[in-house]
């Protein structure tokens, strides 16, 4: 894997840890959800309730972590 990638997973492990919400860039698409579970090559990006999104690690262009917004915060911009 290579150190980016490295980087990447390390952030969103910590992202995983602290049920951060997170905002990722795979493919020019921005998506922006809490992160499901980390594996060695793969990020599964919780999008909506029972929705997740599996993500290659070396194909995260960019992450960006809400450190100031609860998960919930998700589900109430929906309902406005």
């Amino acid at each position: 894997m290579h150190s980016v990638s490295q980087r990447i997973k390390a952030i969103l492990q910590t992202a995983y840890q602290n049920n951060q919400i997170t905002t990722l860039i795979f493919h020019d698409v921005t998506y922006t959800g809490t992160v499901d579970y980390v594996s060695a090559s793969t990020v599964y990006m919780g999008l909506a309730a029972g929705q997740s999104q599996e993500i290659p690690l070396t194909e995260i262009s960019h992450v960006k972590l809400h450190q100031l917004q609860s998960w919930w915060y998700l589900y109430d911009q929906a309902r406005e």
